[in-house]
């Protein structure tokens, strides 16, 4: 086959098409979808309930930003290993084995918590083990909707698989508060655990005929650095891979910078944060729905949905209260959803398949992996200055990747021109033409 053949990326018996819902005309990806949905709302539940356990306990940002730093930190850690792993097996198979563990995981953290024996450093240590496995099981949740779908359906399964986070976003936490105020935090723990069950059975329903061929790596093929000189050599794939690393740092810490401005802003307790939390998901959704239909051009694109996310997190560093805050947490959703989307369709659109686990690592690496950094930098800054500060850090960063975007193409033109001019003159050289 030569360099300039087309490859096929999806199966004949596959729908086609670039609608906002033609991912869900495959049938694999429906299963995946619902499974992943009921696991995402269950991961959100848990997620709240460490949140308001260690403010309750600790009173404190910092703490709650270390708490968050840990469950993320393996993925700084082991993101790019888990890549090369995702690229060397059944990515269906791994998805099942860290279901069941993150299930025991979440069954300790009820036990603990039920029993009367949470304390910081237990929340912590359950928190850390639950980040190893996050870190593992995202380069291949990445990978594996390139194969449920291909790359002419992958703008609407990115999207779709983006409106999961905020549609849990949206149920998750309000479900927590009730669990919490009726039944007991440890209960908001034993729901996740149900929900792995969920998305296992759902995972082990995904037909292996009907997925998309994605050749798997060796050992003497896919190494890390491999996958390192390629985004070098690619700067359509390094640009969104910059962008959401810088973003990721700054910006998106919504997990410690939401409940401290409700907590600290506006005096707000359990359900104020929950909703706060709910409404924006509420703009996620919006968002996902509507870049599903776009197919984006990536410079410009990017450069779009991160303008209007800057703006976003300004409007709401500057609410006046609490109402105004849940108000705007809307546009900052769409805003936010519309950006995490496009970012992720345009990386993945421009690399290979054979590097789809490691490339896509790096991206996890970028968004998940910079939360420590983040999370712990956020903490800091609301400890010495205001819960509203980091929204206009974060707004800060994103403009300033708008411009730098909106400012490659004409460099890029000019160092194109000047190249041609070279060329064009090396030509008459070569032809004895005068000059």
């Amino acid at each position: 086959m030569s360099a300039t053949t087309p490859v096929r990326t999806g199966r004949p018996d596959e729908p086609a098409g670039n609608g906002r819902f033609a991912a869900f005309a495959a049938p694999n990806f429906r299963r995946y979808f619902i499974g992943q949905v009921i696991s995402s709302i269950g991961t959100w539940a848990q997620s709240f309930a460490v949140t308001w356990s260690v403010l309750e306990m600790t009173g404190r940002s910092d703490r709650l930003g270390i708490a968050v730093a840990l469950q993320f930190l393996p993925l700084l850690v082991l993101g790019a290993p888990a890549g090369v792993l995702a690229d060397r097996v059944d990515n269906r198979r791994l998805l099942v084995g860290t279901s069941i563990v993150s299930m025991v995981v979440a069954l300790a953290f009820g036990i603990v918590a039920s029993t009367g024996h949470a304390t910081l450093w237990w929340i912590y240590a359950l928190t850390a083990i639950s980040g190893i496995v996050i870190a593992v099981e995202r380069p291949a949740m990445q990978a594996m909707v390139f194969q449920l779908v291909g790359r002419e359906l992958l703008p609407s399964a990115v999207a779709a698989n983006s409106t999961i986070n905020s549609a849990s976003r949206l149920i998750g936490p309000a479900l927590a508060g009730a669990l919490v105020a009726t039944a007991g935090i440890a209960f908001c723990f034993y729901a996740n655990a149900v929900s792995y069950v969920v998305v296992a059975v759902a995972l082990v329903g995904i037909r292996a005929d009907r997925l998309v061929p994605r050749p798997l790596a060796g050992r003497s093929t896919g190494s890390l650095r491999e996958a390192l000189a390629h985004v070098r050599t690619r700067p359509d794939i390094r640009r969104p891979l910059v962008v959401m690393a810088v973003v990721g740092t700054v910006a998106l810490n919504f997990p410690t910078t939401f409940p401290s401005m409700v907590r600290f802003g506006f005096d707000g307790g359990p359900g104020a944060v929950g909703l706060a939390m709910s409404v924006s998901a509420v703009g996620s959704i919006l968002g996902g729905i509507y870049i599903a239909g776009v197919t984006p051009r990536p410079r410009r694109t990017l450069a779009l949905v991160l303008a209007g996310f800057a703006a976003a997190m300004i409007a709401l560093a500057a609410a006046p209260s609490f109402v105004w805050f849940v108000i705007l947490t809307i546009p900052l959703g769409f805003a936010s959803a519309s950006f995490q989307s496009v970012d992720t369709v345009v990386l993945q659109q421009a690399t290979e398949p054979s590097m789809q686990g490691r490339v896509m690592a790096l991206h996890q690496l970028a968004w998940f992996g910079s939360t420590p950094i983040g999370a712990l930098a956020m903490g800091a800054v609301i400890e010495s200055t205001s819960p509203r500060v980091p929204f206009l850090l974060g707004a800060v960063a994103a403009s300033s990747c708008a411009v730098a975007l909106l400012g490659v193409p004409g460099r890029m033109s000019s160092i194109r021109r000047r190249q041609s001019r070279k060329a064009w003159v090396g030509l008459e050289s070569d032809s004895g033409c005068p000059g």
